[in-house]
């Protein structure tokens, strides 16, 4: 029992399939076909692609099909959506979304605009610290992604992606100022934040062997935020593992303990 869904990325296809097939994370075997890829500029882009596969022993029993339908027969107890009138149906189809649209354009514009503003305020920063770069950025919904480019490029990142994270704190504070609301931003160099997941996913997989071997709660160092939620993710399809986090920002740690 396998299906095959894709999202911009590996994560968001997980979810997706999930969705559909209306089951846990728990209850099926994750393959990742493809994990995607984001581009430049959208040049390039490529989707993740996963495989879902029931592993539940109570859900093996029906096909997806099976599940599928049982999913619209629940929801089809809902209760009946109002009439609307060809009127309304009308200023819904047509000038709603116009209105909403144009303003997503704006939004989009300004955000990109504050975004390339935090970059070039990134750039003068390191050519203060003796570095020169260059860079791009990409934004999506309320996110940003700036990804730089030098040959310093060791000096950017420091020690475990210490600098670079410094730098992403910098430029997340400089980018909600001057777009005035919630961004988060992405900083990146040489594809480094993917090596980092890598290395961060096995690191997990050997403080949590060790700590069911010592029974023992093991203490990370401390990490941002979003780094804490790799190993969260990773560990939490453990059944005897257990995962919190102690400290306050930036110095906030994840504990793993066997349960």
């Amino acid at each position: 029992m396998q299906e095959t869904f894709t999202g911009t990325t590996v994560e968001e296809a997980v979810q997706n399939g999930l969705s559909s097939l209306n089951v846990s994370e728990q209850q099926v075997k994750i393959e990742v076909d493809d994990p995607g890829k984001k581009g430049l500029f959208g040049i390039g882009r490529r989707d993740a692609v996963v495989n879902l596969i029931i592993i539940d022993p109570e859900l093996k029993r029906y096909t997806l099909t099976e599940l599928k339908d049982n999913i619209q027969k629940n929801a089809g107890n809902e209760e009946e959506p109002a009439v609307v009138t060809d009127e309304l149906v009308e200023e819904k189809v047509i000038e709603e979304p116009v209105q909403q649209a144009e303003e997503r354009q704006k939004a989009k514009k300004d955000l990109s605009a504050s975004a390339d503003g935090t970059l070039q305020y990134l750039i003068q920063i390191l050519k203060h610290m003796g570095i020169e770069a260059t860079g791009v950025v990409a934004t999506k919904s309320n996110e940003a992604s700036i990804n730089l480019d030098s040959v310093d490029a060791a000096r950017i990142i420091g020690k475990r992606g210490h600098t670079l994270n410094a730098l992403q704190t910098v430029a997340e504070t400089h980018l909600q100022q001057t777009h005035k609301g919630y961004v988060t931003v992405m900083l990146d160099i040489e594809n480094y934040r993917e090596k980092r997941k890598g290395t961060l996913e096995n690191l997990a997989l050997n403080m949590a062997q060790k700590a069911l071997t010592s029974q023992e709660p093991v203490q990370f160092e401390p990490m941002p935020n979003y780094e804490r939620k790799i190993i969260h993710q990773v560990l939490m399809k453990m059944k005897n593992i257990e995962t919190y986090s102690e400290g306050r920002e930036p110095h906030r740690y994840l504990v793993i303990k066997s349960k």
